[in-house]
């Protein structure tokens, strides 16, 4: 098919040859698709699955070609990517959420001992450290040391105040302190430190 991503979307809302042109989108697009899901849904996220965000590629591009208004100047592609990274970051916090509210009080106890670092044992604060200074992704440990010691009166540091100096978004810094956490529990549980 020879035509443009404004035609191909023109022809889906006025319902010409919807499904050959739903095809045509898909196959131009779906590398997009893929690499936003990729880029903000974490590989070994247990709160959401990619796989269950790619099985649905299909309809969510159908639905960002009915939202498009070519009038606003962005290509089809851009505005996909836009609409791809905000239904990742949606999935990904409504199924963490809904994760979170499954998890019992001890499985919560770790999340809110770092939160509230002020209240935890001293020797599991340089445990944690100690894991964190070693981690192999070297932003591990700066969003960490910025989230938890760099706060004023020993106040969390914004995520807004910490993403630009890892150039980083705010929910990438999010993503990177909640896996962190998950693979900090892991091992002080093997350790019997929590």
């Amino acid at each position: 098919m020879n035509l443009d991503d404004n035609q191909l979307v023109f022809n889906i809302k006025k319902e010409i040859n919807t499904e050959e042109c739903l095809i045509e989108l898909v196959n131009r697009h779906s590398g997009i698709f893929y690499d936003m899901i990729n880029r903000y849904v974490p590989s070994t996220s247990e709160v959401c699955s990619r796989d269950d965000l790619f099985a649905d590629r299909e309809i969510h591009i159908y639905n960002t070609a009915l939202k498009f208004d070519q009038e606003k100047g962005a290509k089809f592609s851009t505005f996909l990517g836009n609409e791809t990274k905000f239904l990742c970051l949606n999935s990904y916090n409504k199924a963490k959420k809904k994760y979170c509210q499954n998890k019992t009080n001890e499985e919560m106890d770790f999340l809110d001992k770092l939160e509230n670092y002020d209240n935890i044992d001293l020797n599991l604060l340089n445990e944690i450290f100690f894991l964190i200074d070693r981690h192999p992704d070297s932003r591990v440990s700066k969003i960490f040391k910025m989230r938890y010691k760099d706060g004023e009166n020993h106040k969390l540091l914004p995520w807004r105040d910490i993403a630009p100096i890892v150039n980083l978004s705010i929910q990438g810094c999010i993503n990177i302190h909640d896996n962190t956490i998950q693979d900090l529990k892991r091992k002080l549980l093997k350790k019997e430190l929590l």
